[in-house]
């Protein structure tokens, strides 16, 4: 009988699950990248996007595993400081707050900050995985973009 319950509650999930249709959500454009805070213990960048969510269900964008180039050089691991969520059928800007440690940096701060003061736009690039959220249910989606970003 308990197999039966076990068997009948993963059929039905499986069911609920089939009835969301989800379409890819896009990052239209990268529309504003800045240092937002520097501390001793690290650096808030705060990232502006346009992001188009096609879907009837709004979607939250809960975690990260990222990792930060600037000027094609690894600079570390960033991770989504605040959830973020995507109103249903959207397209607007958000802005992302990433935080990374000192510790977590491959190459030396004062570098980073270096090549951020010396120039109008940089080239950031950004590759990884989000972690979103819809209805009960979470899924990573790789992310890579590579953009000349104005200070």
């Amino acid at each position: 009988m308990r197999i039966f319950k076990t068997v009948a509650i993963i059929i039905l999930a499986l069911s609920l699950n089939s009835c969301i249709k989800y379409k890819d959500v896009e990052m239209v454009k990268v529309v504003d990248f800045g240092v937002k805070d520097i501390t001793t213990a690290g650096v808030v960048f705060q990232v502006s996007m346009q992001i188009k969510n096609p879907n009837d269900y709004k979607i939250s964008i809960v975690d990260s595993d990222l990792d930060l180039y600037v000027k094609d050089a690894k600079t570390g691991k960033v991770t989504l400081k605040d959830k973020v969520t995507l109103p249903e059928n959207s397209n607007k800007i958000h802005h992302f707050l990433f935080k990374t440690d000192y510790k977590n940096l491959t190459s030396d701060p004062t570098t980073i900050l270096g090549a951020l003061l010396g120039s109008n736009k940089i080239p950031i690039q950004v590759k990884g995985y989000i972690k979103a959220k819809a209805k009960g249910l979470s899924k990573k989606f790789p992310v890579e973009f590579k953009e000349k970003i104005e200070i």
